[in-house]
């Protein structure tokens, strides 16, 4: 009689089994850096297209109302007060919704003793064309008065974040080192933006595609409740560079009794860099590396430091909302 031959069952010894797992993980390694820089690629192409979408509608602005729109509007106080560029622009980003939302003959946006809850559903607005895919904070509510009603769940969620600020100075953009107000367009800045006055395409001497105008800017993270806010004072100088010292991306950040990101720089969350829109409405991705002397050409009107304009900002009064 034969013998029953023994059958050989095939598998993995534990040996195989290791060296697989081994090869799996390094070849996961191998890609998951490459997945994370094709999908950062594709997060700055969005942010490239958001700032070419509000470069373009800076110009149909200036077509309908002949100058760009102000920095920031406020007269003492009379109505028409506090509103940044980014809120007369919202027509011109398909945001007429949230404009004809907003009470521009109040004095402003939702103030500390919330009496402005006319205007508090329009701050809380996340205006999708001002924010960065990038910036893990997009989309917040953060502070603008520590006062309450809030516009969310925690009485600092105040007004919706922007990564947009307009480039408005290369030196300080506010009249006081420690605490004021915007510097007036056009005598006391040599930007594009500026408190109470309007910039035209003529008053940019050296010529709209040599100059910034509006640059992506960076808040504190998620949580914080710090960030710019696109209803008023999203307006920032160029001194300290791009991811300079005084931004998340550069290390640090002001401490919160500053208040508004008064003294931080433009920042962003792309590496090495961040985006800016030019005063011709296209689109430019600045190195954090640019020197320092062509920052400054590229920020001001004439291409370097001056301040050459003397007519007092009184008198480009607006009658009525931008």
């Amino acid at each position: 009689m034969r013998k029953p031959v023994a059958r050989i069952s095939a598998g993995f010894t534990l040996v195989e089994l290791l060296v697989v797992i081994t090869i799996i993980g390094i070849l996961i390694a191998l890609l998951l850096p490459a997945v994370q820089a094709a999908r950062e690629a594709a997060r700055r192409m969005q942010c490239g297209n958001n700032f070419k979408q509000v470069g373009l509608a800076l110009h149909n602005y200036h077509t309908a109302k002949g100058c760009f729109p102000p920095g920031m509007l406020n007269w003492g106080n009379g109505p028409y007060g506090w509103w940044s560029w980014s809120a007369y622009l919202l027509p011109y980003v398909e945001q007429q919704g949230v404009y004809d939302m907003i009470t521009f003959d109040d004095t402003g946006y939702c103030g500390p003793d919330g009496s402005m809850s006319s205007n508090r559903r329009s701050c809380a607005a996340v205006i999708r064309a001002y924010v960065c895919p990038s910036d893990p904070q997009a989309g917040e509510l953060v502070y603008a008065w520590s006062g309450s009603p809030s516009n969310g769940p925690d009485p600092q969620d105040n007004c919706a974040l922007t990564n947009m600020c307009g480039v408005s100075d290369s030196v300080l953009w506010v009249d006081s080192p420690s605490w004021g107000n915007p510097k007036k367009y056009p005598s006391d800045v040599d930007g594009v933006f500026g408190l109470n006055g309007c910039c035209t395409i003529a008053d940019i001497r050296d010529g709209t595609s040599n100059t910034l105008m509006v640059g992506e800017v960076a808040g504190k993270g998620p949580g914080t409740r710090r960030g710019d806010m696109w209803v008023s004072w999203n307006l920032l100088s160029t001194q300290d560079g791009i991811n300079g010292p005084f931004t998340v991306p550069g290390g640090t950040y002001p401490p919160d009794n500053q208040g508004w990101l008064r003294y931080t720089g433009f920042a962003s969350f792309h590496p090495g860099g961040c985006n800016f829109a030019m005063a011709d409405g296209s689109v430019s991705f600045l190195s954090q590396n640019i020197v320092d002397a062509v920052r400054k050409a590229l920020t001001t009107r004439d291409g370097m430091n001056h301040r050459s304009y003397t007519v007092p900002a009184t008198e480009i009064m607006i009658s009525g909302p931008p």
